[in-house]
């Protein structure tokens, strides 16, 4: 009788033990967000989808610049705040600006503990301030985390005055496609035309 209740109790303890390590083990899998993290990610307001950004023409104010102190673990350049995007919980997407002569969307993604996934800038760029030109950059993002980007151009003959001389005028749109995955990668087509 001594020896079997002996043996109950190495079972259950080594049992209980198995138990534990598994517990551990499940748990070390599960990411963290760290505080530093999580300031950092704090600095982006909520953007409901879906989304169009407008670099040459959008008001952007008031520009927030991303505090550096906060945010040299996870992004080096100076950019400026847009928003953060609800994806399916297994990471988080981020867009930042980048000045140039219309605001350039950077989309990044990030593991919740912080590791930078992806990041790519979401414009075509080339647009800019001159006479017989006009260039509109666009970005839109929908619900189903797909991308459109799309530099939509207008050349025409000016005079000597700067005014359009009519039936001159030529338009076409440089543009990619592409979608923020379920991983969180970015992909997006060469550019096309049309």
């Amino acid at each position: 009788m001594k020896k079997t209740i002996i043996l109950i109790g190495i079972i259950l303890f080594i049992g209980c033990k198995t138990g534990d390590n598994k517990s551990e083990k499940l748990t070390s899998e599960i990411p963290q967000v760290n505080d530093q993290f999580q300031n950092f990610i704090d600095q982006f307001p909520e953007i409901k989808l879906p989304i169009k950004i407008k670099g040459c023409e959008d008001d952007f104010q008031p520009l927030i610049e991303l505090k550096k102190e906060i945010s040299s673990s996870y992004e080096k350049e100076p950019y400026y705040v847009f928003g953060k995007i609800l994806t399916n919980g297994t990471y988080i997407a981020t867009i930042t600006l980048g000045a140039a002569d219309c605001f350039l969307p950077i989309l990044t993604t990030y593991k919740l503990n912080g590791e930078r996934i992806d990041s790519k800038t979401i414009a075509i760029g080339g647009c800019g301030q001159g006479p017989c030109f006009e260039c509109e950059e666009l970005v839109e993002i929908d619900e189903e985390l797909n991308i459109y980007i799309a530099n939509n151009l207008k050349h025409y003959k000016c005079d000597d005055d700067y005014e359009e001389v009519k039936g001159t005028k030529t338009e076409e749109t440089i543009y990619k496609t592409g979608k923020l995955t379920q991983k969180g990668k970015i992909e997006l087509t060469n550019e096309l035309k049309k």
